[in-house]
C-alpha cells in the first residue's frame, strides 16, 4: 500500500514539474478526488470558456477562449460554503482591434491597414464566498476576488503586401503587460448531486496596457462553466 500511495505522489510530481498542469490537474483529480468528498467539502473539473473583451481599444470585438482546470467548494455553515478554482486554461483578450504601433517602422508599414487580435493566456484562480439557501442542491450565488497570473500574451496583426497578398504577423508582448490581473468577480450557480452549472463575470481592476500605450487597458470576461465533481459526497 506504502508503495503505490508513493508511486502515486511520484507521478503527479513528475508531470507538475515538466510543465503540464492541466494533465497534472487531471491526474490529481482522479487519482485523490474520491479521497477528498467530505460531507463539508468537494473537488472536481471545472470546464468552459471565457467570452473575454478588453475595455480600452476602440472597436474591440469579444474573444471565446476555453477555460479547464480544477475547483473546491467548502461548506463551512448551513449556507455558506466557500469556493475555488485553480484554471490554467483561461484564456483571454480580443479582436478586430486598430494595430498598436511597435516603433519598428517595417513592421507598422505592414500592418497599418489590417486589425490585430491580442490573445492573452491566464492561471485564473477565483476564490468567492458564496451563499446556498439550500444545502445540497440548487441556486447559489457568490462573488469575491479573481487572480489572473499572466503566462503569455501575443498581438496577431492581419497585414497585406504591396500586391494584395494577404498574411499573418504575430508579436510576443509577454514581456510588456502586467504580469497579475486582479479583479472582482460574481457568480450564479445552479448545483445538482454530481454537477453543477455557473455563470462568473470578472472586472479587471488592472491596467492591462502594454508600455508606451496611452489609453488604459482593463479585461471584462463571462465565463460559462459547468463543474463536475469527483466523487459523493458521504452522508452528514
Amino acid at each position: 500500500m506504502r508503495s503505490t500511495k508513493t508511486t502515486r505522489f511520484l507521478a503527479c510530481l513528475a508531470l507538475l514539474l515538466h510543465g503540464a498542469p492541466a494533465r497534472a490537474q487531471v491526474l490529481i483529480g482522479y487519482l485523490f478526488g474520491e479521497k477528498l468528498a467530505t460531507p463539508t467539502f468537494n473537488m472536481g473539473f471545472e470546464v468552459g470558456a471565457n467570452f473575454s473583451n478588453l475595455d480600452g481599444f476602440a472597436d474591440a470585438d469579444r474573444m471565446n477562449r476555453p477555460a479547464f482546470g480544477l475547483f473546491g467548494d467548502w461548506r463551512f455553515s448551513e449556507n455558506f460554503h466557500l469556493g475555488a478554482a485553480v484554471l490554467p486554461i483561461a484564456g483571454r483578450g480580443a479582436e478586430g482591434l486598430a494595430p498598436v504601433p511597435t516603433g519598428d517602422p517595417d513592421f507598422d508599414r505592414q500592418t497599418a491597414v489590417g486589425t490585430m487580435k491580442r490573445s492573452l493566456d491566464y492561471v485564473e484562480i477565483p476564490l468567492l464566498l458564496k451563499w446556498a439557501p439550500h444545502r445540497e442542491e440548487g441556486f447559489r450565488i457568490g462573488a469575491g476576488p479573481s487572480f489572473g497570473l499572466v503566462t503569455g500574451a501575443t498581438d496577431r496583426y492581419e497585414a497585406a503586401s504591396p500586391a494584395g497578398t494577404h498574411y499573418i504577423l504575430e508579436r510576443d508582448i509577454g514581456g510588456q503587460l502586467p504580469g497579475l490581473d486582479f479583479g472582482l468577480s460574481a457568480e450564479v450557480e445552479w448545483r445538482f448531486e454530481l454537477l453543477s452549472i455557473a455563470a462568473r463575470y470578472t472586472h479587471g481592476l488592472t491596467d492591462m496596457r502594454q508600455e508606451g500605450s496611452a489609453d488604459e487597458v482593463h479585461s471584462r470576461v463571462l465565463t460559462g462553466t459547468g463543474r463536475i465533481y469527483l466523487g459523493k459526497k458521504p452522508a452528514r
